[in-house]
């Protein structure tokens, strides 16, 4: 459709042993948080007063030689013994040489200073006290503080837990730290921060809605459901693709229930610790059972949802045991219990089955993309808060965006309020809404891209082929415009206004090939060559007339026969690498007759109605040279133009 090159084990500490080290109760988690700068602080200036009251703290250190001399000089007052370290007091202040880093030297004014006496058995001086003595020097002996040396001895061990403490307390989030560690993380809305969202700012998806009712109604009148002998399903689960609304509805029944709602995202189980998920799923549950009434919501299940046993290595690790610990909970529910577990995922078919099975998840909610209506919904709601210009049509705007989901038309609002902004303008008009239109499908404009005449002549033919295949051709998408200005990575683009079908007949299939290859027929026809610009229609040519024989039985070989039964999804280790081949090899090149067959009828087909067309191929080419983007009214104009017969009126040729 598009001339573009590439489109798109470790322990746990008991709590006993840490409530000895730090007697702090949770409760007293945030007073601590807030105590931490200063406890740090005291232990510091506690530290610091300790060790400068130390023996020889702030004193020189002198050998035991020099010690001898000023004690036969008659210099020493006092000598005060700790085990084998004396501290000296001199009769007065004078030159003492000390051992400093760099080695001997001499200081003036020295009051006070430290030995260390020969203690060791070999070389013992027992003629120390008499020379004392006889100088008249005031001895004493002091015995070692036994509450000193043992806290010397577990300082390290207590400045461990200490530094354990305080950053596991700042890890945790001021959540009771480590003592918290297997406790949950969901984040429970209750009276005090109520979620405001309700099922009248949800655009669209009545039927999900109307299912999702019935639970918040058996929330609020559980009564009304327990007296017929009803069971209200225990899980309901939110499947649909990306960006659809799964958490949103989520947050509406949170908001009409008006019952405590814990929110938690499936990947806040996991933890590098073993048995940490189960711990929390656990948790989870408890305050859910205390709290009922009560609503679970578990964002993204499939990423601890997925089938078991499906890897390499066994079933015996973290997220299997998280899983397990869900199942074990969902299952024990008694009848009458009023928890309701809300699960959302894009991916159901990874689930496992134990997962789904009635007294789990018992209902799967699909929320599928908006339709036209609902897109129109869906973009009044974002737009209900943003200046919109004189001719802003909401319509044409939903109708130029098939198969784009809630958050995709949020983006668009967004990005053409951006747009606005960017250019001064104090509301927004519908070519803001174009531009953003053409930046999120196509990318950023490339203006630096430097395209030569010939490349910019076999880009305008190409585009060309695609709008003329496409304004003949009958029942085809209506063409809105066509470009050649370069953007992200397509050199070109023809933009369709697609009626959205929820069946694809045969024909329908047949024109869209025509037209995805009819850019390469008008390169072939018109430029006398061809290039490698028409890989991504190849691309999707192909694909259509794969599914065309594999899955809808359109083969000429296959007749109503689907050769591919799962869909092909993406092949999972471990699960689908073991299963056996679907067909032949015989019925693989019969399969590769048939797509070649389909595609090359089509492209016959696209190269004879730009034959017929030579002279609408040649002004839609020459507008596209002189302007660069053109409407699709200026396309069809030039095919009314010509008129005649045309090979695309004609029965489509029978494969």
């Amino acid at each position: 459709m598009s001339l573009v090159h590439s489109t798109y084990g470790t322990a746990v500490c008991p709590n006993s042993v840490l409530s000895a080290v730090f007697p702090f109760s949770p409760l007293e988690a945030p007073l601590l948080k807030r105590l931490n700068p200063w406890i740090i602080v005291l232990l510091v200036l506690g530290l610091f007063l300790m060790f400068t009251n130390l023996p020889g703290s702030g004193r020189y250190t002198v050998n035991y030689n020099e010690f001898k001399s000023l004690l036969n000089q008659g210099r020493i007052e006092r000598v005060t013994v700790r085990e084998d370290v004396a501290t000296v007091l001199l009769k007065e202040r004078g030159q003492v040489s000390v051992i400093t880093p760099q080695g001997q030297a001499t200081k003036d004014g020295v009051e006070s200073l430290i030995v260390r006496l020969p203690g060791n058995q070999a070389t013992p001086d027992s003629g120390l006290i008499p020379q004392l003595e006889a100088k008249g020097v005031d001895y004493r002996f002091e015995a070692p503080s036994q509450w000193f040396a043992i806290l010397i001895n577990f300082l390290p061990l207590i400045l461990l837990f200490g530094m354990m403490y305080f950053f596991f307390a700042r890890s945790q989030g001021g959540q009771g730290g480590v003592m918290q560690f297997g406790q949950s993380k969901a984040k429970k809305y209750g009276k005090e921060n109520r979620v405001p969202t309700k099922f009248t700012d949800v655009a669209g998806h009545e039927e999900a809605k109307r299912e999702l009712i019935e639970v918040v109604d058996f929330l609020k009148n559980p009564a009304k459901y327990h007296q017929i002998g009803a069971e209200i399903p225990k899980g309901v689960l939110l499947v649909g693709p990306p960006g659809t609304g799964k958490t949103l509805l989520a947050r509406a029944v949170a908001g009409e229930a008006d019952v405590p709602f814990f929110s938690v995202s499936a990947s806040e189980f996991m933890e590098m610790f073993v048995g940490v998920g189960a711990s929390r799923v656990r948790t989870l549950f408890e305050d859910a059972r205390k709290s009922a009434p009560a609503i679970i919501f578990i964002d993204e299940i499939d990423s601890i949802g997925r089938k078991r046993g499906a890897g390499i290595g066994g079933g015996h690790d973290e997220r299997e045991q998280t899983l397990n610990q869900i199942l074990s909970e969902m299952d024990g529910f008694d009848k009458s219990s009023s928890v309701i577990v809300l699960g959302a995922t894009n991916r159901p078919d990874v689930l496992d089955p134990a997962l789904l099975r009635p007294g789990r998840f018992d209902r799967q909610v699909t929320i599928d993309l908006p339709n036209l209506k609902e897109r129109e919904a869906i973009l009044k709601v974002h737009l209900r808060n943003k200046p919109l210009g004189e001719g802003v049509d909401v319509p044409e705007i939903a109708k130029s965006t098939p198969y784009f989901s809630g958050a995709d038309l949020k983006n668009i609002t967004n990005e053409a309020a951006l747009e606005a902004a960017r250019v001064g303008k104090t509301k927004i008009d519908m070519s803001d809404f174009y531009r953003a239109l053409d930046k999120i499908t196509l990318g950023l404009e490339n203006s630096s891209l430097t395209i030569s005449e010939p490349e910019k002549r076999a880009i305008a033919f190409h585009e060309a082929g695609h709008a003329v295949t496409a304004a003949v051709i009958p029942g085809s998408d209506k063409l809105q415009k066509v470009s050649i200005i370069p953007r992200g990575r397509a050199l070109g683009a023809a933009f369709y206004l697609p009626e959205e079908q929820v069946l694809m007949s045969k024909e329908r299939l047949e024109n869209q090939l025509v037209v995805a290859l009819g850019g390469r027929a008008a390169e072939e026809v018109f430029v006398g060559t061809i290039t490698s610009g028409a890989a991504d229609d190849f691309r999707k040519a192909t694909n259509i007339a794969r599914k065309m024989v594999l899955e809808w039985g359109m083969g000429e070989n296959f007749r109503n026969m689907a050769l591919q039964t799962d869909g092909g999804g993406p092949v999972f280790l471990g699960e689908d690498m073991g299963k056996p081949k679907m067909f032949s090899e015989h019925t693989a090149q019969l399969v590769d007759e048939d797509v070649k067959r389909i595609l090359a009828a089509a492209y016959e087909r696209s190269r004879q109605i730009v034959s017929d067309y030579k002279q609408a191929m040649q002004e839609v080419a020459d507008a596209l040279l002189t302007h660069e983007l053109i409407t699709g009214d200026v396309v069809r104009d030039a095919v009314a133009r010509v008129g005649g017969q045309s090979v695309a009126v004609a029965p489509a040729p029978t494969v």
